[in-house]
C-alpha cells in the first residue's frame, strides 16, 4: 500500500493542469491498452485500475518532460526572436541553440531531484513528529 501512496505522490508532484504533447502520446496507449483489456471481457474493473495506475505513470513520468519543455522552449523562442537578425544572425541563433540545451538539461535534472526528494521524504515520513 506504501508503493501505491509513493506513486500517487509522485504523480501529484508532477500533475500538469493543461495536456501536453508527452502526456497526450502516453495517456493515448493508456486507453490502447485499456480497451484491449476490455475487449478480453475476463479481466472486469481490472482493466480500469490498470489504466488508473497507467495514467497515474503518464503524469509522473511526463510532468518533468513537458514542463522543461515549455519553459525552455519559450526562453529559446525568445532568444531567437530577439537575436535573429543583423550580421550576426546566424552566430546568435546557435548560440540561442547551446542555450536551450543547456535549460533543457538543467531543468530536467533539477525537476528529476525535486521528485526523488518527495519520494524519499514520503517514504521517511519528513514532517511527522
Amino acid at each position: 500500500m506504501k508503493v501505491f501512496a509513493v506513486a500517487a505522490l509522485v504523480a501529484l508532484l508532477a500533475y500538469s493542469a493543461d495536456a501536453t504533447p508527452c502526456t497526450d502520446i502516453c495517456n493515448a496507449q493508456c486507453t490502447i491498452q485499456k480497451q484491449s483489456c476490455a475487449f478480453a471481457e475476463i479481466f472486469g474493473n481490472l482493466c480500469d485500475t490498470i489504466a488508473g495506475v497507467c495514467s497515474q505513470a503518464c503524469t509522473a513520468a511526463c510532468g518533468c518532460a513537458d514542463g522543461c519543455a515549455a519553459q525552455c522552449g519559450g526562453e529559446y523562442a525568445t532568444c531567437k526572436g530577439e537575436n535573429s537578425g543583423g550580421p550576426l544572425g546566424v552566430l546568435n541563433v546557435l548560440s540561442c541553440g547551446v542555450n536551450l540545451s543547456v535549460c533543457s538539461s538543467t531543468c530536467q535534472l533539477q525537476c528529476n531531484f525535486n521528485l526523488l526528494a518527495g519520494v524519499v521524504n514520503s517514504l521517511g515520513g519528513a514532517g511527522a513528529p
